[in-house]
């Protein structure tokens, strides 16, 4: 059995687990959703009545700021007095809150507005990944609070919203608040399939840039709409009664997480692959040096991600990266040199058949004859596993029938 030759990335790693967490101070109204991977989607939940939550996968996020609760009416409020920004579609004509909604969460505003909003805080909508995390966590819950639904935590099933702080049983881990039922969220994401997402033509018509996806149900729904991986959609134009919002924002000192994220991933499926085209034999000595160059690089990255400094880890992982592909380049380069030997030292061996056979074509014996057709074979099997590139057999087949005509 072949030995793995860079053992650190053929593990099982998940790199957000142990890295050191932020110390900034989290803003007013927020909380923290810490950095590090979840599980994403579902591969066979019977609430997934769209089959667009497949398959689960494994996602990585930097931390972020997220609001406790959903954007309400006094707040959007503020927000349209400050900045001469319209007023949400329902609210009457005096453009005032309606009457005894403050604390209900606004509704009524499309993409444009809710971007408008968070940007006046000096924050933005939360990615599709970023709101499932929130809801979810990183122990795959159905709702926020578990995987059993709670007519006492959420706001599901009823005639019109409720205020944002009116469950607070149903409140998750994070301390989030609201993220089952009471209203759609819009998020930054534009609607599509999972990578690696089976064909789905009944979503089909929603792809393309179309749709931006909106989470977590509203009180209108049934409460597999209001799971956390659930995946409803809008057009960023549309607004409607059950269709508000909630702003995310970025910690300081993740801004080089993603990339240092993706950059360990990929020299990890780099030295995989690497490893599959490189042998312990000789041949191949220079090649498993790289490897153990890269492996040390590899684990300096690994490293200075946990301690948050991704900058460096990123730069470590090109390094990782340029090893293994060097490593696996010479590798290939020996197997070609190889290949190249053998495609002449064949062609050569059923050259020399075929001529020895066209000199004695005019000298056959009806004796000979049974010989002579043995040799004809020999260079047909051998011509024909030359051209699938089977070369030591196609040699092979050269050598016996020149034997036979000698």
């Amino acid at each position: 059995m072949r030995r793995s030759l860079f053992m650190i990335p053929l593990m099982m790693f998940i790199i957000g687990g142990a890295i050191a967490q932020t110390t900034a101070p989290v803003p007013e109204g927020m909380v923290l959703v810490p950095a590090g991977p979840f599980r994403m989607g579902n591969n066979n939940d019977f609430y997934d009545n769209d089959f667009d939550e497949r398959p689960r996968h494994v996602v990585d996020l930097p931390a972020f700021f997220m609001d406790i609760y959903p954007v309400t009416n006094q707040a959007y409020k503020a927000f349209v007095e400050a900045t001469g920004h319209r007023p949400p579609r329902y609210w009457p004509g005096s453009g005032d809150i309606p009457a005894g909604k403050a604390m209900h969460p606004v509704t009524g505003v499309n993409y444009a507005d809710a971007s408008a909003f968070a940007a006046w805080k000096g924050r933005r909508l939360p990615t599709e990944q970023e709101w499932e995390k929130a809801s979810r966590g990183t122990e795959g819950l159905r709702w926020p609070w578990g995987n059993q639904f709670d007519k006492h935590k959420a706001n599901v099933g009823q005639a019109t919203t409720t205020p944002v702080d009116a469950y607070p049983q149903g409140c998750n881990a994070y301390g989030l608040c609201d993220m089952a039922g009471n209203v759609w969220e819009w998020t930054s994401t534009w609607y599509a399939s999972y990578p690696g997402a089976p064909a789905n033509r009944a979503n089909l018509r929603f792809l393309n840039d179309t749709y931006l996806s909106v989470r977590g149900g509203s009180y209108g729904s049934d409460i597999g709409s209001a799971r956390g991986a659930d995946r409803g959609i809008k057009k960023p134009d549309e607004s409607g009664p059950s269709l508000g919002f909630r702003t995310a924002m970025d910690v300081p000192g993740y801004e080089g997480y993603r990339d240092a994220a993706q950059a360990i991933e990929l020299a990890r499926d780099i030295a995989a692959a690497a490893a599959l085209d490189i042998s312990d034999y000789d041949e191949h000595a220079n090649a498993r040096q790289l490897m153990t160059e890269s492996a040390s690089h590899f684990s300096a990255a690994e490293e200075a991600f946990k301690q948050g400094r991704f900058e460096e880890s990123g730069i470590s992982a090109q390094h990782s990266i340029s090893k293994a592909g060097k490593a696996q380049q010479m590798a290939l380069d020996v197997r070609r040199a190889y290949q190249s030997e053998q495609e002449a030292r064949t062609a050569d061996v059923l050259d020399r058949l075929e001529m020895a056979i066209q000199k004695l074509r005019e000298k056959r014996t009806p004796e000979r004859q049974a010989l002579y057709e043995k040799a004809e074979n020999h260079l047909r099997l051998g011509r024909q596993l030359q051209a699938e590139g089977g070369w030591g057999y196609a040699q092979m087949h050269g050598y016996i029938g020149i034997a036979i005509l000698e």
